[in-house]
C-alpha cells in the first residue's frame, strides 16, 4: 500500500519515441545491407559476433525500469529514485568509417541497456561496408545518410528528449557535437582512432583486425608509436599478466577476440536516465 505520507510521483519513463517522418526519405536501401553482409567473409562475421557475445558478458543485461522510495523518519525526509532507458539513441559516423569493431562496440551498451529506439547515422555519404555489417550484426535496423544540417534537425526533433548521441569521427563532426551541446543532449565521441599494438602480428589474424579496426591496424604495423596504447594484442600467457606492459593501462585482447573493442567510458549506463526527488514526511507549515 502506497504511504500516505508521501506525495503521488510521476518519475516514470516516457512514452515511446519515434523518428521525424521526413527522415524515411534518408532511410538506408536494405539492399545494401544484405549485399555488404553477403560480401564478407564469414570469418569476419564470426568475429563481430564473437564482440557481441563479450560485450554481453563483460556488462550483461541492464535491469531495465527501475524505482526505489526510501523513508527516513529519523530525518524526516522521504526520497524517490527512478532509471530507465533514454527514449533513443542516435550513433553517427563518417562515410569512410570502417572500424567494424569500433562501431559495434559503440551499438552494444545502448542495447544493453535497453534503448528501445536506436538509430545510426551516415553523415554525408553512404557508410562503408564494414560499418554496415557492424550495425546488421548488432541489430540496428534504422539507418540513415543526412548531411551535418539533417543530423542536427534529427536531434533537434526527436522527442521525448533527450536521448543519447554517440559520434565515431576525426574531427569532421564537431559542428554536429556543438549542436549537441546546445541541445543539453548527452553525447560520447571517438574523435581519433585508438593506438594499438601488436608486439607478435603473427599471433592474430590480420585480416579479421583489418576489418574491426581500419586504419588503426595500419598505424599499428608501423614503427612509431606517438601516444600511450588504447589496446594490446597478447598472446594468451601473456595477456593474462600483461607481460611486459604490466605498467600500461590500457584494454588487452588475447587471438580470437579481434572483433571485440570496449571504448572508455561508454557503458549502458550512459544510455540510462535517473531522477531524483526530494520531500519533507510532513508537509510544511506556511
Amino acid at each position: 500500500m502506497p504511504d500516505p505520507q508521501l506525495p503521488e510521483l510521476t518519475l516514470d519513463a516516457p512514452s515511446p519515441a519515434c523518428w521525424p517522418e521526413w527522415a524515411e526519405d534518408a532511410r538506408l536501401d536494405d539492399d545494401l545491407a544484405a549485399s555488404a553482409y553477403e560480401g564478407t567473409p564469414p570469418s569476419c562475421r564470426a568475429a563481430l559476433k564473437t564482440g557481441l557475445a563479450l560485450a554481453h558478458m563483460h556488462f550483461g543485461q541492464s535491469p531495465g525500469c527501475l524505482r526505489e522510495d526510501r523513508r527516513d523518519s529519523h530525518l524526516g525526509f522521504w526520497r524517490h529514485t527512478a532509471s530507465f532507458p533514454a527514449p533513443w539513441s542516435v550513433l553517427a559516423f563518417t562515410p569512410e568509417y570502417a572500424a567494424a569493431a569500433r562501431l559495434t562496440a559503440a551499438c552494444a551498451p545502448a542495447l544493453l541497456a535497453g534503448v528501445p529506439l536506436v538509430g545510426a547515422v551516415c553523415v554525408g555519404g553512404a557508410p562503408h561496408r564494414a560499418a554496415l555489417v557492424s550495425l546488421e550484426l548488432s541489430g540496428v535496423e534504422d539507418i540513415f545518410t543526412l548531411d551535418e544540417a539533417g543530423l542536427c534537425a534529427l536531434l533537434e526533433e526527436c522527442q521525448p528528449g533527450p536521448g543519447r548521441l554517440v559520434l565515431l569521427h576525426g574531427g569532421e563532426l564537431d559542428n554536429v557535437a556543438r549542436a549537441a551541446r546546445a541541445l543539453g543532449l548527452p553525447c560520447y565521441e571517438e574523435r581519433r582512432a585508438p593506438v594499438l599494438v601488436l608486439p607478435e602480428p603473427d599471433a592474430f589474424d590480420l585480416d579479421i583486425l583489418a576489418f574491426a579496426q581500419g586504419d588503426a591496424l595500419k598505424q599499428a604495423l608501423e614503427a612509431a608509436r606517438p601516444a600511450p596504447p588504447a589496446a594490446i594484442y597478447l598472446r594468451p600467457e601473456a595477456a593474462r599478466g600483461h607481460g611486459s606492459f604490466s605498467h600500461v593501462e590500457a584494454l588487452v585482447l588475447s587471438p580470437g577476440c579481434e572483433g571485440f573493442w570496449l571504448h572508455a567510458g561508454l557503458t549502458p549506463g550512459f544510455f540510462m536516465v535517473s531522477r531524483l526527488a526530494f520531500g519533507p514526511l510532513q508537509p510544511l507549515s506556511r
